[in-house]
């Protein structure tokens, strides 16, 4: 091994470094992070959402839902070709008229 990364090795050691010497604590933050809050896809108009997915899906694209760890936001992420946008949406969200915003978005690149 050279020098240079020997020395950068103990230095890493020494002063707590990367690697895995917290796991024990980050599973116990990961496990104990779920929230309650209100968010829910279940809400929405599940017509809109089979919208989103059969037009993202048309272009070649991906869709996929999900919640904040906490349960308090939607997340909606667009995969096409090298872009991959997610957004964001608070848990009192109309749905409805957020995935009409993405519909109206994803018909113009068609």
């Amino acid at each position: 091994m050279g020098l240079a990364k020997n020395q950068k090795q103990e230095a890493r050691s020494s002063n707590g470094g990367r690697g895995s010497t917290n796991n024990k604590d980050r599973l116990a933050a990961f496990a104990g992070g779920r929230g309650e809050g209100g968010a829910d896809w279940g809400g929405c108009n599940p017509d809109k959402l089979q919208s989103v997915v059969s037009a993202i899906t048309a272009l070649g694209g991906a869709v996929t839902f999900g919640l904040s760890r906490d349960q308090g936001a939607h997340s909606l992420t667009l995969m096409l070709d090298n872009s991959r946008k997610s957004l964001w949406y608070n848990g009192d969200a109309d749905l409805d008229a957020e995935l009409d915003a993405v519909l109206g978005t994803l018909s113009q690149l068609e």
